[in-house]
């Protein structure tokens, strides 16, 4: 049975904690202002308080000097336009852009051909690499899809591996160890069948004696020891939020 003053702590721990004096609930408004805007009319609207230079910026901009588009694209040209002449500046901005000194323009195909390289010859060398390759006499069959296949000599025939090659062309074996996937169907062994539960497994499949002795065991009820247990300094350290993460909240 809980004391007198057990039963007045709790309560006093589960009424909600109030707001500071000057908290203020955060209201869904388009404003974001030191203080409140002043309303007024009958349904309570804002009333709109703004400064002269406010009104300037919010009035629409005249047209006093705009004109019209032309009704023409023809349009007489005065005799001043006529007889004006352009600048050093305007004429050096209007000429073309020059190309590099060292700029080559795009050579015709045909062009002369020097008499040095119409008597020119070549060396060995370069008629050997031109002479094309015999592949009807270097292989000895061609295949549509694989291309042309060499004959294999008679040396690589008789060739005989040693016992290394032999040893690392073997498949690598199982573990000692290794079983294969047991089937989903299987004999159960008559051992088994007849085996009988050990003491200490009957002891762990007993459900708690709690729950025996007391008919009426409420799980959920809280022991008096649980109510009056405090909490150390440490686990209260653990407790505190970490201090990067602690934000104060606005007050206006």
């Amino acid at each position: 049975m809980a004391s007198s003053e057990t039963v007045q702590r709790l309560d006093i721990l589960a009424q909600p904690r109030s707001h500071h004096p000057q908290y203020r609930q955060n209201r869904r408004s388009v404003y974001w202002v030191d203080k409140e805007p002043p309303r007024g009319g009958p349904e309570g609207h804002t009333v709109i308080d703004a400064s002269p230079r406010v009104h300037e910026l919010a009035k629409h901009k005249t047209a006093d000097q705009w004109k019209p588009d032309r009704a023409s694209a023809s349009w007489p040209v005065s005799d001043s336009a006529k007889s004006s002449s352009a600048s050093s500046r305007i004429l050096q901005l209007s000429a073309h852009r020059n190309p590099h000194p060292e700029y080559s323009f795009d050579r015709s195909p045909e062009w002369q051909v020097n008499r040095s390289t119409l008597s020119a010859s070549s060396t060995p060398r370069v008629e050997k690499l031109a002479t094309p390759k015999r592949r009807l006499e270097t292989y000895s069959y061609h295949d549509p899809y694989w291309g042309y296949f060499s004959p294999i000599s008679e040396n690589a025939l008789r060739a005989s591996c040693s016992a290394r090659v032999e040893s690392l062309s073997h498949h690598k074996d199982y573990h000692k160890d290794f079983k294969d996937a047991r089937s989903i169907q299987w004999h159960v062994s008559d051992e088994a069948l007849a085996a009988i539960a050990s003491l200490r497994l009957q002891q762990l499949s007993r459900p708690p004696p709690r729950v025996l002795k007391k008919e009426d065991y409420d799980p959920y009820r809280i022991p008096s020891s649980a109510l009056r247990a405090q909490t150390t300094p440490r686990l209260d350290e653990l407790a505190m939020p970490i201090p990067r993460k602690v934000r104060t909240k606005r007050v206006i």
